[in-house]
């Protein structure tokens, strides 16, 4: 339908196609599907492609299992990626003590070194890597180099009340230096200092039975 009077609509073989490129670029036209749809998608054309060229050529009892196991890999393969994208969001991070054979001493040393030679980012992170390898010294954390900032936070919080809020600021301050490009400054060099100072003479206090540990 076209308004009376009005000439009908008889584009040229270009104009058409730049319509319809326009009509098909809008969003009502988008693929919604996740990566993850799209993907077992694909898997199961593949799977039915193969179904229907060796089906008719093939028993029953031997395409029933041929189809158990292909369904089983495609999906434990969805499953491996599906967990791996999980695992990869949810890290985030490597954890402190990562590659780090040093001790606490050591990482002590080693920020006061980059603190004097004004690199006040490099000391903040050893700082706190001193304070979680200084935790695992004292027996309060096991030795897994794997653990993040925030689950040093978390345990060794408990084990000093009064510092407990100035660990996890520590932790996540952390986490922006060493990930999140965020420049520490003299004073938060200082502060972390000051921090695994008095961590260090303080007794810890044992977060579940009242236990002070050696």
């Amino acid at each position: 339908m076209h308004p009376e009077g009005a000439p009908p609509l008889d584009p040229g073989g270009g104009t058409a196609h730049a319509w319809l490129q326009r009509e098909l670029a809008k969003p009502a036209y988008a693929d919604q599907r996740s990566w993850l749809q799209r993907l077992w998608d694909w898997a199961t054309d593949r799977l039915n492609d193969l179904l229907q060229g060796v089906g008719s050529a093939l028993p029953l009892y031997v395409l029933i299992p041929l189809l158990i196991v292909i369904i089983g890999i495609v999906v434990f393969a969805l499953s491996r990626l599906r967990r791996g994208s999980v695992g990869k969001h949810r890290t985030g991070a490597a954890g402190v003590l990562t590659d780090v054979e040093l001790t606490a001493q050591q990482l002590r040393d080693r920020a006061s070194r980059s603190a004097a030679g004004g690199d006040h980012s490099a000391a903040f992170v050893d700082y706190f890597r001193a304070i979680t390898r200084r935790a695992e010294e004292r027996g309060l954390l096991l030795p897994l180099p794997g653990r993040t900032a925030h689950e040093v936070g978390t345990e060794l919080g408990p084990y000093f009340p009064t510092q407990t809020a100035a660990i996890r600021s520590a932790a996540t301050f952390f986490d922006q230096v060493r990930y999140g490009g965020t420049a520490a400054s003299a004073d938060d060099s200082y502060r972390i200092d000051a921090l695994d100072r008095e961590l260090d003479s303080t007794r810890p206090q044992h977060p579940a039975a009242g236990r002070v540990p050696a």
